[in-house]
């Protein structure tokens, strides 16, 4: 690219040695060799403040936090001047970490209103390593905070530690695709447009029944096949269930499934 700037890569865990660090620096990875420069950073080295929401914010004005968050300066710099950006996060109790929680809010208390990040091209990470619970839920802030932004969002990255070497491949991928969208860096036109592409983004309209339905059917094509005869229930069982209506019955299926599949796996 011939601007010089970089596609920059935010880890949102404390484990600098985690899934979480692998699956962004993959995307990284795919970046770096479609030709560009690549930047990663640890967020538990620069951990933000929590907003102290104050009452007469000049945040938004000033564009830096009212307290002097040297931490959240840092970080809003990385963004304002990379071409591409990769957000990924752990999943705790089916959500981000606390320090994207709390980078999440000073991004819109400070950026929201003046849309500085408008096109800039994105892709959101989650990762639900333990029993996977949450590799939706987990997404959602992340591509909140890229609507709001106007940023133009990749399709987002759902992560378990069962589909992991799958998931590293599409990371690469989809480093290579923001690549070729920071190219021609393209804002939406109209509000309209915006909404529209996330309302098509997979994965972000789903239910917690689709989530468990998508967990444990990732989690079964992980069980070895000289073991897959211990898996106890049905998933095109819970699937007829679900089609006919019986939503409750279709869940305790489902959920038949993924307890034997720990079981197996654990």
């Amino acid at each position: 690219m011939s601007n010089g700037k970089t596609i920059l890569g935010l880890v949102g865990s404390p484990n600098k040695d985690g899934l979480t660090n692998h699956l962004v620096d993959a995307a990284l990875k795919g970046a770096r060799e479609a030709g560009v420069k690549v930047e990663l950073v640890q967020m538990s080295d620069y951990v933000v403040d929590a907003c102290l929401d104050c009452t007469a914010p000049t945040c938004s004005k000033d564009l830096k936090c009212s307290y002097n968050d040297e931490n959240m300066e840092y970080l809003g710099e990385r963004i304002l001047n990379c071409s591409g950006f990769v957000l990924g996060t752990p999943v705790y109790w089916g959500d981000t970490s606390g320090m994207v929680k709390y980078f999440i809010t000073k991004m819109y208390r400070i950026y929201a209103a003046s849309g500085p990040f408008e096109g800039l091209p994105s892709l959101g990470i989650a990762i639900a390593g333990g029993s996977g619970n949450g590799l939706l839920t987990g997404l959602l802030p992340i591509y909140h905070l890229f609507r709001i932004m106007k940023m133009r969002a990749l399709d987002p990255l759902p992560v378990t530690r069962f589909n992991l070497n799958q998931t590293i491949d599409i990371a690469t991928e989809s480093g290579r695709l923001i690549v070729q969208m920071a190219e021609d860096r393209h804002p939406f036109k109209r509000r309209e447009e915006s909404l529209l592409l996330y309302d098509r983004l997979p994965f972000l309209g789903k239910n917690l029944g689709d989530e468990r339905r998508l967990l444990t059917a990732i989690i079964s094509a992980a069980i070895p096949e000289e073991r897959r005869h211990e898996i106890i229930g049905d998933l095109e069982k819970a699937d007829s269930l679900a089609r006919s209506g019986k939503i409750v019955e279709s869940l305790a299926e489902i959920n038949k499934v993924y307890d034997s599949c720990m079981r197996i796996l654990a």
